[in-house]
């Protein structure tokens, strides 16, 4: 039975960010607003999770964004480096960008993914597929360029249009269709918080998921652990982790099972002490 492990949000820093000045120093300050800029804690706390995710004998990672605090090259290279060190092999893992993962630029995940993140780019590229048994793992980056003071996403119309010709591709399938991005499909209560904080056009991709019951997400964001139903009584197929940076049981596992993806308990150690470095 194909396993999926979750991982999202984990904000890593360069060791040297104290180096900072000026605008950059002010945005790494403003981002990491309410969180310890602590970069070895981090860094000890991504790899104790890496680490745990590949003990568990899960056959594929997905890690939805914010992986980085603000984007900022070095920063990319400590998560190559942190995913090196924790013995993934690139071809099992899917990484997808954050709002977080723009703020130095809008290129930034780009250049990544031609850079220290080479590895990855034939699973973590927009649009790229994994082929597992009974599921099939596609990345949708949400990342667009904005203002530190607004976190909102969006997907590309091309990336969409692409999400709903593969939907329909694989509805007779019986394979569950999995998208990995950052922000969540359903909408804010409130306005004016949707368009701050929210995935602008989420109403397109709720469409998609309304017409297609072997369509599931896998989201980051929101920093809290939930499982949601596209439909009100029916199981849920929109599912968060908790966040890597701060969240006490951020590793979340899912198995697919008839074209469904099911959550199962949280089987990571709890309690901060246990993300300390391996």
């Amino acid at each position: 039975m194909t396993t999926i492990a979750h991982l999202t949000d984990l904000h890593l820093l360069e060791a040297d960010h104290d180096r900072r000045r000026g605008a950059e120093r002010w945005r790494l300050r403003y981002l990491s607003f309410g969180r310890p800029i602590d970069a070895a804690e981090r860094r000890g706390r991504a790899l104790a999770a890496l680490v745990e995710a590949r003990r568990s004998g899960a056959d594929h990672l997905v890690l939805t964004g914010d992986l980085t605090e603000d984007g900022a090259p070095a920063q990319f290279e400590v998560l190559a480096a942190v995913l090196a060190e924790s013995g993934w092999a690139p071809e099992h893992v899917t990484l997808v960008p954050g709002n977080h993962d723009a703020y130095a630029g809008g290129d930034a995940w780009e250049r990544a993914l031609g850079g220290p993140l080479c590895p990855f780019a034939a699973t973590s590229g927009p649009g790229t597929t994994v082929a597992l048994p009974g599921a099939i793992v596609t990345a949708v980056s949400t990342a667009i360029m904005q203002p530190v003071t607004r976190s909102a996403g969006a997907i590309a119309a091309r990336e969409l249009a692409h999400v709903a010709a593969l939907a329909a591709e694989t509805r007779r399938s019986g394979n569950a269709l999995v998208l990995a991005q950052h922000h969540p499909p359903l909408r804010h209560p409130i306005g004016a918080w949707q368009w701050l904080d929210g995935l602008i056009n989420c109403a397109e991709l709720m469409a998609l998921l309304h017409e297609h019951d072997h369509l599931h997400v896998i989201h980051g964001h929101t920093h809290r652990e939930n499982d949601a139903p596209v439909r009100a009584g029916a199981p849920p197929r929109i599912f968060c982790a908790q966040a890597l940076v701060d969240g006490h049981a951020p590793l979340r596992f899912y198995r697919v099972r008839h074209g469904r993806l099911l959550s199962e308990t949280t089987r990571v150690r709890s309690g901060a002490s246990n993300f300390a470095m391996a």
